[in-house]
Parts: structure tokens; C-alpha cells; sequence
């Protein structure tokens, strides 16, 4: 798996993501346009940390997860407490995700995003994370 969208001189616009995702391309539109519907921000930065563009999708200050551009399909990386990560786990999710190691006292959730299954329960882990505390 590679990750795209890394030259900090490139702003990644539709036409730049459309050529990066190819096929993938119609799942992150449509994560986008309910992105916007549920009254959420999406904002691309280029952080030299991981030296690649991030979408950061925000309900006002709070993050609600993060978006990159892979040769697979997009991901998306949610950050959930313990106390929080335990209702993830019960989320009627059939799309398998990761668990990656705890970020301080944060535990990771990626989903790779690439067909309408894995779009809707990635919906569902969206929801889940907007509305909990």
C-alpha cells in the first residue's frame, strides 16, 4: 500500500484526487457530499510529520476523524477513548478495521474505504464519533 497525495506543492483539489483514487474515486465523493450534509468541515493540510496531505473532518473544534489518499482507496482514522472504544467494538460494523497502537491514552480506528459496504459502516462509526463525548 502506498500513500499518495504527498507533494506539499500539489493542493489536493477534486481533479488531483480524481486522478489519485481512480476508481475509487465515486465512494469518496459520496463520503464527501454526507460530509457536508451532516454539517461537518472538511479541511486539507499538508503536514510535514507524515509528509502528506490530510483531510481533517471537524464538527466545529472537535475532530471526528481524519481522511488520506492511498493507491487502495482513501482511509479514514478515528481516535476513540477507552471508555468510548468499547461501544465501537459493539457498532453493528461488518467492515473489518484496524486497531492500531494506542496514541497516548487515544486508541486508533482505520477503515480503508474502497466499496459502498465499508462506505456505509464507515457512516456509522462517523455518527458514533460525532455524537459521543
Amino acid at each position: 500500500m502506498e500513500k499518495l497525495l504527498t507533494d506539499s506543492a500539489i493542493y489536493p483539489d477534486s481533479s488531483v484526487i480524481k486522478q489519485a483514487l481512480g476508481k475509487h474515486y465515486e465512494w469518496y465523493e459520496k463520503f464527501m457530499e454526507a460530509v457536508s450534509e451532516k454539517g461537518l468541515s472538511a479541511e486539507w493540510r499538508y503536514y510535514n510529520d507524515s509528509k502528506s496531505w490530510l483531510c481533517r473532518i471537524a464538527a466545529r473544534k472537535k475532530t471526528v476523524c481524519w481522511l488520506s489518499v492511498w493507491d487502495t482507496g482513501f482511509k479514514l482514522t478515528f481516535y476513540f477513548t477507552e471508555k468510548t472504544i468499547e461501544d465501537v467494538n459493539r457498532l453493528n460494523i461488518k467492515t473489518h478495521f484496524e486497531h492500531a497502537k494506542p496514541v497516548g491514552i487515544l486508541f486508533p480506528v482505520i477503515l480503508n474505504l474502497d466499496s459502498a459496504e465499508k462506505l456505509n459502516d464507515a457512516f456509522k462509526v462517523l455518527e458514533y464519533k460525532r455524537k459521543a463525548k
